[in-house]
């Protein structure tokens, strides 16, 4: 996949930028402040997901008022396609997506432009609570499998309508057939979740491990475990491709053992709500002995697998957004992450040109105030 051109303009800071990528290599240049990862985040809002910053949608809109418009031109392995994104300020923000001039919902476009990111903050897949892991999971599974998106958000609201049950205190009788309602639909939800996400972790394992071995220069060895509290610990060497009856059934059976302490505590203490993605080097947990670099590491390789594993599972790669991480690399694993995304379309923003390898051929922007000052 390769983006061919683009446009933003009332993207938070961004003004009438207008800019034809290279199909490999684009850095993006300025100072800090300046629109740099706004233009990435502006590219990653086409996916219709979140803000990978966390910022709020009636936030991607400028301060002066006006309205928001991203339109880019993609190149898919089929055939040349376009998609654009309008916000018109109010109390509550209206936003639209049309893709090849068609209204479509931002849920769709997850299936159609696909994006891999990677920042600093991403260090919290390492660092971060198991909720960062799982949400990194389901992504990840929803780029090669688009219906997991949709999964995850109906297991959430069963999951939300449980737990009011839980916290109402009803009388037994009610209490017990509303929970059998929505426990046939967990069970359900639940365990097509967990079979995606270990069949992912298996896939992620293949890869991130000799991965990370590269990066490290082969000093240490990492391991991935799907922590699941339906399935066990390793439940990604004992989970299938696809659901089955009894795995339903042992999913409901860890429910209904669960059932009077979720009733005491007022909410559910069993479901893939509660999984983790576990990461070892050395044998240890990363999270608590691996070093800062270490970390860094870890999650770089996290990502890059992401982007290798889409690349051949969808035979086209995605684009890759590297926001001010290249920087903070030293020259070999700057040239280890080269390497590996040399068949993709990346883009690369720094402060500091000094700081990045980056190649004789591709394009440069500069960005300031929010506008592209030239092409260099």
């Amino acid at each position: 996949m390769r983006l061919t051109r683009l446009a933003a303009d009332g993207f938070k800071n961004l003004r009438q930028v207008e800019l034809e990528p290279d199909p490999s290599y684009n850095l993006i240049l300025g100072e800090n402040a300046q629109g740099k990862t706004n233009l990435l985040e502006a590219v990653w809002a086409l996916t219709g997901c979140r803000s990978f910053r966390g910022t709020r949608e009636r936030d991607y809109l400028s301060f002066d008022g006006g309205n928001l418009q991203v339109e880019a031109g993609f190149q898919d392995a089929r055939r040349e396609q376009s998609i654009r994104l309008c916000m018109v300020p109010g109390t509550v923000p209206e936003k639209k997506f049309w893709c090849n001039d068609v209204p479509r919902k931002s849920g769709e476009l997850f299936s159609v432009f696909h994006c891999v990111v990677f920042t600093p903050e991403d260090l919290s897949l390492v660092t971060g609570g198991p909720e960062r892991r799982r949400s990194y999971l389901d992504l990840c599974s929803a780029q090669l499998s688009a219906p997991m998106l949709s999964l995850v958000r109906r297991y959430q609201l069963v999951l939300q309508q449980r737990n009011a049950v839980l916290k109402q205190k009803l009388p037994q009788a009610q209490t017990e057939a509303m929970l059998h309602v929505w426990d046939g639909q967990l069970e359900q939800l639940g365990t097509e979740i967990a079979v995606q996400r270990a069949q992912y972790v298996r896939r992620l394992a293949a890869v991130c491990v000799p991965l990370y071995a590269q990066i490290a220069r082969g000093k240490e060895t990492v391991s991935l475990h799907y922590q699941s509290s339906v399935f066990g610990r390793d439940a990604q060497e004992v989970l299938p491709d696809r659901p089955a009856p009894e795995l339903v059934a042992q999913y409901g059976e860890k429910m209904q053992q669960s059932r009077q302490s979720d009733l005491l505590l007022g909410h559910t203490g069993v479901g893939v709500h509660r999984d983790d993605l576990l990461l070892a080097i050395d044998g240890k947990p990363a999270k608590e002995f691996g070093s800062q670099g270490q970390k860094k590491s870890l999650a770089l390789a996290l990502k890059l697998a992401q982007a290798q594993i889409y690349s051949k599972r969808r035979k086209e790669s995605p684009i890759v957004l590297l926001d001010d991480v290249m920087g903070e690399l030293d020259e070999a694993r700057q040239a280890v992450v080269s390497t590996i995304v040399e068949e993709m379309q990346v883009f690369v923003t720094t402060c500091h040109l000094e700081s990045v390898l980056s190649p004789n051929a591709g394009k440069r922007f500069l960005l300031k105030d929010g506008r592209l000052v030239s092409g260099l």
